[in-house]
């Protein structure tokens, strides 16, 4: 359960863009092709083309056609037309999959996600802002584990793709979700050669400052009071976040190492922790239920299972927050319940409940309100 004219010129301004030197290039070598071949073919000298791709000079502009067709790619392609999108472009497009995802199934949030990243081929941003958003997608979907492998496929290409970035964060995080779809396929040894390519988070900043305090002493130096609140409200989130796993994951540890009164002394803890930070009220009953799984109590389970179930039809407001009232978190609660009902009813954890009267009729209730 607690289981993105001379054609060097760029068209979008400011956009870090591939100039047609390399786009001729990159293509010719990926279709095997020798500057002899291209030359031949486009009926040219060889020099001509070996300053094509160095950049020394542009294809004579009525060669384009015939050259785009020989490197089987289209003009805009060439011309480096439709490059990257803005910043705001991709987040109006993820909450566009969103909704398609939502409303008319994840299959069609990724076939709506493939085409526009074949419209942007070259855009790192996007593919790594869409890859991530239908994982997450993805595991909210409630589909069987068998129909997720397909989409699974899809992601891990992705990913090793992203993984090939030159940019450092794009690089690791896309290894740290390629990691995380090794473990839940059960191929930990893949997962942990991927691990040992990420550098260790004391090891970036052990002689670096805070980057995030930087930035807040910066805004308020500048008098962006405001500014600073927000930025520290956000890694104040991400920090009580991360607290919340950690605790979550020390009980499963503490559980499997036969530690039961530890176990269960951390998961009261970690039941308090939405009330002092204004979490979801949902999250104060999963350890406690990780602890009822374990000791098999069923009456327990369904009973804190009922909670939360409740809870999580109630969408998170952090606005009267003190902590995160600049925070917009918006959910869909009942995506959320429909994952998680639909985990409980397949997943062998959960399998001495089956024959609980009581429970069943639980999962049915729900089920029935999350169509309403």
């Amino acid at each position: 359960m607690i289981k993105i004219v001379k054609v060097f010129v760029s068209f979008r301004l400011g956009a870090d863009i591939m100039p047609m030197n390399l786009v001729i290039q990159k293509k010719r070598k990926e279709l095997g092709l020798t500057q002899e071949q291209v030359a031949r073919y486009l009926d040219v000298s060889i020099p001509a083309v070996s300053k094509w791709e160095s950049g020394l000079t542009c294809p004579d502009i009525s060669l384009l056609p015939s050259l785009a067709r020989l490197l089987k790619i289209d003009l805009n392609t060439l011309f480096c037309f439709q490059e990257v999108m803005t910043k705001r472009e991709i987040s109006c497009f993820c909450k566009e999959i969103m909704d398609i995802a939502q409303t008319r199934g994840i299959a069609e949030g990724f076939e709506a996600a493939e085409k526009k990243i074949h419209e942007y081929p070259h855009d790192e941003t996007l593919l790594q802002c869409l890859t991530f958003q239908l994982d997450g997608l993805l595991r909210l979907s409630g589909l069987p584990p068998q129909e997720k492998i397909p989409y699974d496929d899809i992601l891990l290409k992705r990913y090793r793709r992203l993984a090939a970035s030159n940019d450092s964060k794009i690089r690791n995080s896309a290894n740290y979700m390629m990691a995380g779809t090794c473990i839940r396929k059960g191929e930990y040894d893949m997962a942990q050669q991927i691990l040992d390519l990420m550098p260790d988070k004391e090891d970036i900043t052990s002689s670096i400052a805070d980057k995030r305090m930087l930035q807040v002493l910066i805004y308020q130096g500048q008098g962006k009071s405001e500014e600073a609140v927000i930025h520290l409200q956000n890694a104040l989130l991400t920090a009580v976040n991360k607290v919340q796993m950690l605790l979550l994951n020390l009980v499963d540890a503490e559980l499997a190492s036969g530690n039961q009164q530890n176990a269960a002394n951390i998961a009261d803890k970690a039941a308090q922790m939405p009330y002092h930070f204004d979490l979801e009220e949902y999250i104060a009953f999963m350890a406690p239920l990780q602890i009822a799984v374990a000791e098999q109590n069923v009456d327990a389970c369904i009973e804190l299972m009922r909670k939360m179930f409740q809870a999580m039809l109630m969408p998170g407001d952090m606005s009267g927050s003190p902590l995160f009232y600049h925070i917009a978190k918006s959910s869909n609660p009942k995506q959320i319940l429909s994952a998680v009902l639909g985990e409980v009813e397949r997943d062998p954890v959960y399998s001495f409940l089956q024959a609980s009267v009581t429970f069943k009729e639980l999962i049915s209730e729900y089920k029935a309100l999350i169509k309403l």
